[in-house]
């Protein structure tokens, strides 16, 4: 399922990652657009028979893969946003996964990261400390344990774009939150973790654009504001699974505005940021991004231990 708004730049690329598997419906939910993608949605679907154009009126993202899961005719929808990519064989082994464990709601991968610029950066996984450091001798695909929930709200470690899920179970639970324009997708993953098994493949089996966002911005302010609502409603169950998740929390908050920053060239705010989350969890990783973000000292990542 691809919701798109105004993202023709993207799409065919998005819609290509997907390949030449013959058995699935692509769900393409045009979010309002202004730029052709529908015209482009109806053109490719008179040559493909599995792209199914839907469309909404701009509703934003919750809205409209919430279409998207009420057309839905497979028993899983995988997810995938209009300008990232799936790579070769993520369809086939998240099938398998979900096909071995019956009872998962729904599995997720590694991802890699890229900037607008091109630019390489930290993988999904490789970002986020405390489930790499549990997880990192893993190669094979796994089944989270019960603390799953605490997992996913203690670091940003599930991307859209490589969620599979139980179409039963996404419709049992509501879909998403519409009242969410922002991290509607964290709150879902985090309600599915509650109900049922969570699956990983710790392979990068999607590529990720991300892109600059100021965090006192109209957009970042946005973000922050939805992500402490989400991290609001979690705190109490997560709290009782990982006592240390609520505060590895609040330090990835920080974090994900802080790469937002220095993505814009805000490399001092960056740095405070970092700073912030330095000081409520220490570590040599996060002295050396705010070191790279004053001084462009990227020598220190090693020397500094």
């Amino acid at each position: 399922m691809i919701p798109a708004h105004n993202a023709l730049r993207w799409l065919p690329g998005a819609i290509a990652s997907l390949g030449v598997f013959g058995e699935i419906e692509i769900l393409v939910v045009d979010d309002g657009s202004q730029d052709g993608t529908g015209d482009y949605l109806r053109g490719i679907a008179a040559s493909d028979r599995r792209v199914r154009p839907l469309a909404t009126t701009g509703a934003g993202p919750a809205a409209a893969r919430n279409v998207g899961l009420a057309a839905a005719q497979a028993p899983l929808v995988a997810f995938l946003d209009a300008d990232d990519r799936w790579r070769r064989g993520k369809m086939a082994a998240q099938m398998e996964l979900h096909r071995l464990y019956p009872d998962i709601g729904f599995s997720f991968t590694d991802h890699r990261r890229f900037a607008e610029d091109g630019t390489e950066l930290a993988t999904g996984f490789g970002r986020c400390r405390a489930f790499a450091a549990r997880h990192s001798m893993r190669r094979e695909a796994f089944i989270l344990h019960r603390d799953a929930q605490a997992a996913i709200y203690a670091e940003p470690v599930v991307a859209t774009s490589t969620v599979m899920a139980q179409t039963a179970l996404l419709r049992a639970v509501g879909g998403f939150n519409e009242q969410l324009r922002r991290a509607e997708d964290w709150d879902l993953w985090l309600h599915l973790a509650a109900c049922a098994p969570v699956g990983c493949l710790p392979r990068s089996l999607a590529d990720r654009l991300v892109r600059a966002v100021d965090p006192e911005g109209p957009e970042g302010q946005a973000r922050r504001i939805a992500r402490r609502r989400v991290a609001e409603a979690y705190a109490l169950p997560v709290s009782q699974l990982d006592a240390d998740a609520v505060q590895q929390c609040r330090t990835s908050q920080l974090a994900l505005e802080a790469d937002g920053a220095a993505l814009a060239g805000l490399r001092v705010q960056a740095a405070m940021l970092r700073l912030s989350a330095f000081a409520q969890q220490p570590s040599g990783k996060m002295a050396r991004a705010a070191a790279r973000d004053l001084f462009g000292m990227r020598s220190l990542d090693q020397r500094v231990p």
